[in-house]
């Protein structure tokens, strides 16, 4: 079995039926399902690039894509790179390859001070401007019976999973409050015994935010946010990089760009937005489809305040050079931290329709060295890789 570039789809499908069969530990009955379940729903949104090929092709196509290039199922879709050529597959940054970068750009001690949302709130609680408490165990029952006193309304969320894994707004009502309690940690315990690197335990509960009008007119059911590139250059050099606003649709609570969201280019000098819409499966949206309104022209309120707090954040934690931070604009027309992000993803290539590898490359003056990103990872089962 030897794995290499190569544009012809009869290789891709029998190489990549061939890695499934070889890594059996990685391919468990139910991954192999979930990821095809994935694939059958994008290309039927998508059938002008999923063409006339089959869920079982489209599947080897994507498991080839994976080991060659590290680009996820979802990535095919949006970024548009199923079928594709190897020169434009190598343009961006794929899912997988982004860790090679965060690996040098990040320490790797620190990263939980982010990728923990606790340790995160602790270390930036002024910015967060926010009550937020965290739930371990039933010794923590009487915090949270009077958390819900004081925010009848809140948000609930595992404390080490991102990608909006888990993340809910809660309605106290007339619930059983010491039921409901149960019932957060059975939800989060069952989020987190999906991801194998969901070892941070415990229940994070948040008072909701209220958004400022100007944000919250794009979608009121949702927290709409902005996200925020910080890249560390050193010497005090922080550059902000290719920013863009997130808006929910259908009335959904969440407005990341894994739940549905609407995600739009903002320009840096101006805050103003300067693209049309994208989704996950890479559809544009030019009207709002619930508010109707027009996604290009939207202007960010207070922008310099927002970049500013970017890189104020960013000095605050020196050591992870990359992050990707989402704010929100709050009802007292503040910009507070909703989280950051040490591993974010590159949204700008969804955006923007271009891969960014080379423009990051010369930002950071790093180029990795690895020939595949599962090099150290996974052990090699391929006649010419070592």
């Amino acid at each position: 079995m030897k794995l290499y570039a190569s544009e012809d789809e009869a290789y891709q499908i029998r190489i990549g039926r061939e890695i499934v069969a070889a890594y059996p530990e990685i391919y468990k009955p139910r991954v192999v399902q979930d990821i095809k379940q994935d694939l059958a729903r994008r290309a039927q949104i998508r059938p002008d690039l999923a063409g006339n090929r089959s869920t079982e092709e489209l599947f080897a196509i994507a498991t080839y894509d994976y080991w060659q290039y590290g680009i996820a199922t979802a990535e095919e879709f949006y970024n548009e790179l199923l079928g594709a050529t190897h020169e434009k597959k190598r343009q961006y940054i794929s899912f997988r390859e982004r860790f090679n970068y965060i690996d040098y750009l990040n320490k790797k001690e620190d990263m939980h001070l982010l990728r923990n949302k606790w340790h995160a709130y602790q270390l930036l609680k002024d910015a967060y401007r926010r009550e937020v408490l965290l739930l371990e165990g039933e010794q923590d029952y009487p915090a949270f019976e009077a958390f819900c006193q004081r925010h009848p309304t809140f948000v609930a969320k595992p404390v080490g999973l991102g990608q909006s894994q888990g993340v809910r707004k809660v309605e106290v009502g007339d619930s059983d409050l010491h039921a409901l309690f149960r019932q957060l940690f059975a939800e989060i315990e069952a989020t987190n015994s999906l991801w194998n690197y969901a070892i941070d335990k415990g229940v994070l509960v948040e008072e909701l935010i209220e958004q400022g009008e100007e944000m919250a007119i794009l979608h009121p059911a949702s927290v709409n946010s902005v996200r925020m590139y910080t890249i560390n250059q050193g010497d005090g050099d922080i550059r902000m990089w290719y920013p863009f606003v997130r808006i929910g649709v259908h009335g959904n609570f969440l407005s990341s760009g894994y739940t549905g969201g609407i995600l739009a280019g903002i320009n840096m000098c101006t805050g103003i937005v300067e693209t049309d819409g994208f989704d996950e499966f890479g559809i544009t949206t030019v009207i709002h489809p619930d508010t109707h309104i027009p996604i290009k022209g939207i202007k960010i309120p207070r922008w310099r305040q927002l970049c500013d707090k970017a890189i104020e954040m960013a000095e605050r934690v020196p050591t992870l050079r990359y992050v990707g931070w989402d704010f929100v604009y709050d009802k007292n027309k503040e910009w507070i931290v909703m989280e950051g992000n040490e591993n974010a993803e590159i949204g700008s290539q969804l955006i923007c329709h271009r891969g960014d590898r080379e423009e990051l490359e010369h930002l950071v003056g790093y180029h990795p060295t690895k020939q595949y990103w599962w090099q150290g990872k996974y052990p090699s089962k391929f006649e010419n890789i070592g």
